[in-house]
């Protein structure tokens, strides 16, 4: 293998130089010349993604390389679709390598004017700074995506890594106590139960009590029938005699009734404003 870095831009610069329109041709041509030095193989024109197998592979560019405004060619590397864009921009060539596979994609941007001195002639005459746009073309378009790995690596090994047990550590934080987690029938009593969270604010919507799974929350009524009631009187008692109704059930209502009633078992007597006279010499005949 030669030593001379130059080594076939000749011989790829004169299948080409017939063609040669502009001076970003020249810039596409040796990214091109750069291309195959590492591997690269063309399969022509176009941004299709599809790979068949079958295409021909060449280290020529392909026929109409650039005859549209901008570029788009198609390369191959160890069976792996790459897709090159040239887009001209504010007298900037604008180039991005995609990789078909995950869509990693390279970037360069390189000064027309600035860079290319002349279409045709020597390397040292056409690009005087040919070295460091070798170099930026190496490390920035051709390195950064070949030297990544695919999505399908990085996912495995982020797999691998998830999988493995965390080594003892001192200053770790210990597991929280309880039955293990992993085990269905022995869930982790630190944890809050599950809820369905199509079933929040239902007990709101019942008046008398939440529906079933739902937690046992109360309703916005009160039930009398329901396990609250008391036993003793399931009417919600009926003060002073007055008739069935006349209390809405769980009203708070202060029971009377007349002097001498008798109280209602197992309770004692509710408090009466008249039990006492007012103070002073307050005598109004009510307690004769």
């Amino acid at each position: 293998m030669s030593a001379d870095p130059l080594f076939g831009w000749d011989l790829t610069f004169k299948t080409v130089e017939r063609d040669i329109k502009r001076s970003s041709d020249v810039l596409v041509a040796f990214i091109h010349w750069n291309l195959t030095k590492r591997g690269f193989r063309t399969i022509g024109i176009g941004d299709e993604r599809t790979l068949t197998g079958d295409e021909d592979k060449s280290e020529v560019l392909p026929t109409g390389w650039n005859d549209n405004d901008n570029y788009t060619l198609r390369y191959v590397l160890d069976g792996k679709l790459y897709i090159l864009h040239g887009l001209i921009t504010n007298g900037n060539l604008i180039v991005n390598l995609m990789r078909s596979e995950d869509l990693a994609v390279s970037n360069l941007a390189v000064n027309i004017e600035d860079t290319v001195k002349a279409m045709s002639g020597s390397i040292d005459k056409m690009i005087p700074n040919h070295k460091e746009l070798m170099f930026n073309i190496k490390r920035d378009l051709i390195g950064s995506i070949t030297d990544r790995p695919t999505a399908t690596v990085e996912t495995q090994t982020s797999r691998n890594e998830n999988n493995r047990r965390p080594p003892d550590d001192p200053l770790r934080v210990p597991p929280r106590p309880g039955l293990r987690p992993e085990s269905p029938t022995r869930p982790d009593l630190w944890h809050m139960p599950e809820v369905n969270p199509y079933n929040v604010g239902r007990s709101d919507l019942d008046p008398f009590a939440a529906g079933p799974g739902v937690g046992g929350g109360g309703g916005m009524l009160f039930n009398p029938f329901g396990p609250r009631r008391d036993p003793e009187n399931p009417g919600l008692g009926i003060p002073g005699g007055l008739p069935r109704g006349a209390v809405p059930p769980g009203a708070r209502f202060d029971p009377f009734g007349p002097p001498g009633a008798p109280p209602i078992r197992g309770r004692r007597p509710p408090p009466d404003a008249d039990h006492f006279p007012p103070p002073g010499n307050f005598n109004d005949h009510m307690f004769m």
